[in-house]
């Protein structure tokens, strides 16, 4: 049955104070301006942002794990947040290399194993910044992204006082995996400090209801792309469709 279009199983207020995101030849904010006019996303190259890596991660992450720490990076005026990581695949090419290796019956690499977890990136943010606030790393399939905003207001609504990073981010799928990979997925790293409302008009609004079963869904890329459309455009309101629910993003009145 489809849902009430008006109606939401759950609904939260909260504020956007911050952003980065890291595409292919979409390094600044102008760039993503552009791209909300027309300007298509590359498949085959890596953004470069202007933020300097330690030596540490650098050498230890991948090219997709470089650009969510850049992305990180560029708002880490505050690096005293709780850390919320919702990528959907991670960094699958490490996972895939363990496969290798044990297909060809070698041994498998002791810095593949251990960067393999889906929290890695999140222990290595917080080792890098000397952070002790906590971090979690949700993975809901294609509704990762909205898993982890959500995730973020209801550590605001503990702390209120405390900001947030949502860190989201994910890659192709290197083949063999690729054929399972969504239609719209892309290489994309988002970052987001977000904070308590102030029940204004600069508030954001998240809400969620079960998906139309006629509606096409969107991979996590895609809806955390159309969450940057909706910020961009300043529009009141968009919908963007997940695996199990469909996603609303609304301004604040």
């Amino acid at each position: 049955m489809a849902p009430d279009a008006h109606k939401s199983f759950a609904s939260a207020r909260f504020r956007l104070l911050d952003w980065m995101a890291c595409g292919p030849g979409l390094e600044r904010r102008e760039d993503w301006t552009a791209w909300l006019d027309g300007e298509k996303i590359p498949k085959d190259d890596a953004a470069q942002v202007a933020v300097t890596l330690p030596t540490m991660l650098r050498r230890r992450i991948s090219v997709i794990g470089q650009m969510a720490f850049r992305a990180s990076y560029a708002l880490s005026g505050n690096r005293s947040p709780r850390f919320i990581f919702c990528p959907r695949h991670g960094e699958f090419q490490r996972t895939l290399n363990i496969l290798k290796s044990l297909s060809a019956r070698e041994p498998v690499s002791p810095a593949e194993f251990s960067l393999s977890v889906h929290n890695a990136l999140a222990g290595l943010l917080s080792i890098a910044w000397k952070n002790t606030a906590g971090h979690t790393t949700i993975s809901a399939g294609a509704d990762s992204f909205g898993s982890g905003m959500f995730d973020a207001i209801a550590c605001l609504k503990s702390q209120p006082a405390d900001p947030v990073m949502v860190v989201y981010f994910d890659d192709l799928l290197p083949e063999p995996y690729d054929a399972l990979g969504d239609h719209d997925e892309t290489c994309l790293a988002l970052a987001m400090l977000v904070g308590a409302p102030n029940n204004d008009a600069d508030d954001l609004t998240i809400s969620f209801e079960p998906r139309a079963r006629e509606t096409t869904a969107l991979s996590a890329t895609g809806q955390a792309l159309d969450f940057l459309r909706f910020i961009l455009s300043g529009e009141s309101e968009r919908t963007s469709i997940g695996e199990r629910l469909q996603w609303r993003w609304q301004r604040g009145a």
